[in-house]
């Protein structure tokens, strides 16, 4: 895993009990294992908080030593790679000695998402789910072709983008933007506002492109009212891209 034997990388952007959970797979043990060995205080479990599958945690300096030794990996690059490494220095219940806190993951540090499977498994050489903090942006992987789809209560769900080459030309020009325009972050939000608005109105009946987009997209097991509601930002791509680019 990302070099030498024993060794596990993180990916960039990772969440830490993503990591952890990777941590976990590669010592064939459950995350809770991995949880209580690395806050183990004199037999207790120095923890708070629920694990959920959107849960994100945060560690104080003794426990990220702990996941340091399991991970083999150097603290600065583990820093680097992790946004919420060193967020906070959280308070146990037992005092001194490693801490952990877990929260939902969209309150930790900012939206996140699945990170692309085929990614994931070249990165790590093996299939193993993994979560990344991700911008507008980097909602669609161009190589892969998936779009990262965000899901409260879950780990999220990569959505392959076969059927759709339009939202992946869509993200080039959306990395254009932000290239050519300081402004290009503001104007995307703005504009996701904005088709968010015509989507939330009836659409005309000679309206093609979102409901075959929708239809296009749906897993076979969604329902088509509830993927309604989960894909909008992901339907509205190719439009709120275009929409930024005319603001800027």
């Amino acid at each position: 895993m990302g070099g030498a034997a024993g060794r596990i990388a993180p990916l960039n952007g990772e969440l830490t009990l993503s990591f952890l959970n990777r941590i976990a797979a590669r010592y064939h043990l459950g995350i809770r294992e991995v949880l209580a060995a690395v806050t183990d205080v004199g037999g207790l479990q120095n923890l708070t908080g629920m694990l959920y599958l959107d849960s994100e945690i945060h560690l104080n300096a003794q426990a990220r030593a702990r996941v340091t030794t399991l991970c083999r990996v150097p603290p600065r690059v583990l820093e680097q790679a992790l946004p919420a490494w060193r967020r906070e220095e959280p308070c146990g219940k037992y005092g001194s000695g490693p801490v952990g806190r877990l929260m939902r993951g969209e309150e930790a540090v900012a939206a996140w998402g699945p990170a692309c499977p085929s990614c994931t498994a070249a990165r790590t050489g093996r299939e193993v789910p993994a979560r990344r903090y991700l911008t507008p942006k980097d909602r669609v992987c161009a190589r892969h072709r998936y779009w990262l789809l965000f899901l409260p209560g879950t780990s999220g769900l990569p959505v392959p983008l076969g059927p759709c080459p339009e939202v992946v030309d869509a993200q080039r020009r959306h990395v254009q933007l932000l290239r050519r325009s300081p402004a290009g972050v503001q104007a995307f939000e703005v504009a996701r506002a904005i088709t968010g608005s015509w989507w939330d109105q009836p659409w005309p009946v000679e309206e093609q492109r979102w409901p075959a987009r929708l239809e296009a997209t749906r897993p076979d097991d969604a329902g088509a009212g509830w993927w309604k509601v989960a894909a909008r930002d992901l339907i509205t791509y190719p439009e709120t891209v275009a929409v930024a680019g005319v603001l800027t």
